[in-house]
């Protein structure tokens, strides 16, 4: 009977061990997977920054906008796998210096680093940092009205208070361009950014950007119009019945929703 026991015993102590071993090989192979296959998507993603090198040093159509794309997506992927590579400006120099770079760091990975860089890569704190809140930060000060910011148009009210028609007619251009090729052109820029990684945000951070982009568009809409139909200090948008100061209502909105996307994000910052 003690026999029988101990054969029982034995016989249990046995199948436990064998099922712990099945599960630590189970966990083991899924590890491994999981490995090979961020090694196969970072090696994809470096193939994709590789071709879209090649075009921009070859100048196909519409460089600027490749690059645009082409520099966000590089500095993603040089920022995930800790490499030293980034890409700043429009040079054929640095990109073929840098993607060569790049490819030499995704080469040393092994299985462990690249799940890790993929994680890292696909991560909603570190596309937002990479991509997009530089931009969104600059068009912060672009809209910020009276508080001390970079508004151009409220800039332009105070270097033309006794300017005369001539000069805020000859100058009110050069200011709708800098609007245009500035802050406008970044939030397009933020945008691109978004709906490029719409899939890596939750349904309430993507809302929370967009909130805050719609009221930021507000904003620089406003300074357009408002710049444009600048008279003079007796009849301006600024200090007669026709502005609207629901742009600084929008304003504070935007700002408002961003800060609770960045605060949940981990990324905020003390002051804008």
């Amino acid at each position: 009977m003690n026999n029988s026991r101990k054969i029982v015993a034995g016989a249990t102590i046995l199948t436990v061990a064998f099922s712990l071993i099945g599960c630590t090989s189970k966990e083991s192979i899924n590890k491994s997977t999981k490995q090979e296959e961020a090694q196969k998507e970072i090696k994809i993603e470096l193939t994709f920054l590789q071709n879209e090198c090649d075009r921009l040093i070859n100048k196909d159509e519409d460089i600027e906008k490749t690059f645009q794309s082409y520099k966000n997506d590089f500095n993603l992927l040089s920022t995930s796998v800790n490499s030293t590579a980034k890409v700043n400006k429009m040079n054929k120099d640095e990109l073929e210096i840098s993607i060569n770079n790049l490819e030499k760091d995704v080469d040393k990975l092994n299985g462990e680093e690249a799940l890790k860089a993929y994680t890292k890569y696909t991560s909603p704190k570190t596309i937002y940092k990479v991509t997009m809140m530089d931009n969104m930060h600059s068009v912060i000060e672009a809209t910020r009205g009276w508080d001390d910011g970079k508004d151009l148009v409220i800039s332009f009210f105070y270097d033309h208070l006794h300017s005369s028609q001539e000069d805020i007619n000859r100058d009110i251009k050069p200011t709708v361009n800098d609007i245009t090729n500035g802050p406008v052109y970044k939030l397009r820029i933020i945008k691109d950014e978004l709906q490029k990684h719409r899939d890596a945000f939750s349904k309430e951070q993507v809302e929370e950007l967009e909130t805050a982009m719609k009221g930021f568009d507000y904003s620089l809409d406003t300074q357009l119009k408002t710049i444009r139909s600048y008279k003079n200090i007796v009849n301006n948008p600024y200090t007669s019945n026709n502005y609207e100061y629901e742009e600084e209502e929008k304003y504070n909105g935007a700002r408002t929703y961003l800060t609770d996307f960045e605060s949940n994000l981990g990324v905020a910052k003390p002051e804008y």
